[in-house]
């Protein structure tokens, strides 16, 4: 197999780096070259990870400010409907074209045999057709719907036109190949707008461990974006009453002291290892984030979902129709709908017993080595 370049690229969103980063390793450990071009705020997280980062589009206060124009203009909207508000305004209007001037020049430099980049980085796919480089588009969860990819291909039509260029479909994005990270089993979304995909494990590898004794260890989150939701003291409350271990993330710029006066079986972190805590726990509550929802999937762990935003409600109908977690969405959490859930999934087996059946499905997809191999193999996009 020849040795290859690697450029892969990114928004700044924990959301959207992590998913890409048993991929990026892969790369590396079969001795290929990779770089991640991100926003400045995210270079530190992928570098943490062992990858070499540099800073590329819009960050830092422009980045903030930007943000918060478009979440001030959904902030009308129903929740539901918000991903299709938010998506091609704030991925494809405001970060395509100060990501495409940072990374069309770098690219040209750095002379990559191949582009990846997740799902709502839609600057790779102009980059990789100027230079005739293929560009792989990697989910950061499940499927986007058809018409939100194709609003978001409406929005960054300048950028291609910038560059003598006719804009394809759905910004680019599946003009070579999809890296779908969703088990088939929890996809929500009809896939009929993506051309050619191939399956990615989600996670390195998948653990099937027995979650710890009594008292079980219910881990909660809302993720890094959500973190500050007004629900999560009512969360918190209610666990506290229950016979069970707690174990809160807040999340790098939440504030546990906010949380305060804590019940006696409740520990909170900023903070935590989220693959070696669901190895441990028994029950999740999240806002069904895609890092949280699949993780928890992939270790076998059923989970009840808050979704609040995004793509948080897709995930969550995947987890429902799949048995594998209960669904409260806004207007129906309270302290008691939190009890009465999670209660639930700690006493019936059939939540957890579905969990696992998932959690077999995404030991059984290609690993990140073996997709490596496919792109860069004999048959890859070479």
């Amino acid at each position: 197999m020849d040795l290859v370049r690697v450029l892969f690229s990114s928004t700044s969103g924990y959301g959207h780096v992590l998913p890409m980063v048993p991929l990026a390793r892969a790369f590396v450990a079969a001795g290929h070259t990779v770089l991640w071009a991100t926003g400045a705020d995210a270079t530190r997280l992928v570098a943490d990870r062992g990858l070499e980062a540099v800073p590329a589009g819009l960050a830092g206060p422009d980045l903030l400010a930007g943000r918060k124009r478009v979440h001030a203009l959904a902030a009308d909207v129903a929740p539901v409907e918000r991903a299709a508000f938010v998506f091609p305004r704030l991925f494809g209007e405001l970060l395509t074209a100060p990501m495409a001037a940072d990374l069309l020049p770098l690219a040209r430099e750095w002379r990559p045999d191949l582009l990846v980049h997740e799902h709502g980085e839609l600057a790779s796919p102009v980059v990789g057709a100027v230079l005739g480089v293929p560009s792989v588009t990697h989910a950061f969860g499940g499927a986007i719907p058809r018409e939100i990819v194709d609003s978001a291909g409406w929005a960054v039509a300048s950028v291609w036109a910038e560059h003598g260029l006719d804009p394809p479909p759905y910004a680019g994005c599946f003009t070579t190949l999809y890296l779908d990270i969703c088990p088939r089993s929890v996809q929500s979304v009809d896939m009929g707008h993506i051309g050619a995909v191939h399956q990615l494990r989600p996670v390195e590898q998948v653990s099937h461990a027995a979650p710890d004794e009594e008292p079980p260890l219910v881990y909660l989150t809302l993720g890094t974006v959500q973190n500050r939701a007004p629900i999560l003291p009512t969360i918190v409350a209610a666990l506290g009453g229950l016979p069970v271990r707690v174990l809160v993330a807040v999340g790098p710029d939440g504030d546990p002291a906010a949380l305060d006066p804590l019940p006696g079986n409740v520990r909170v972190e900023r903070w935590v290892d989220q693959a070696a805590v669901l190895e441990r726990c028994a029950v999740v509550v999240s806002h069904a984030g895609s890092g949280t929802f699949l993780g928890a999937l992939a270790a076998g762990r059923p989970q009840l979902c808050l979704p609040l935003a995004a793509d948080q409600f897709r995930n969550a109908s995947g987890g429902e129709s799949s048995g594998a977690a209960l669904v409260l969405v806004p207007g129906q959490v309270s302290a008691q709908s939190v009890v009465d859930a999670v209660t639930r999934l700690l006493v019936d087996d059939t939540f957890a017993g579905a969990a696992r059946v998932v959690s077999g499905e995404i030991a059984a997809m290609p690993s990140p080595a073996e997709v490596v191999d496919v792109l860069v193999g004999e048959g890859g996009l070479r």
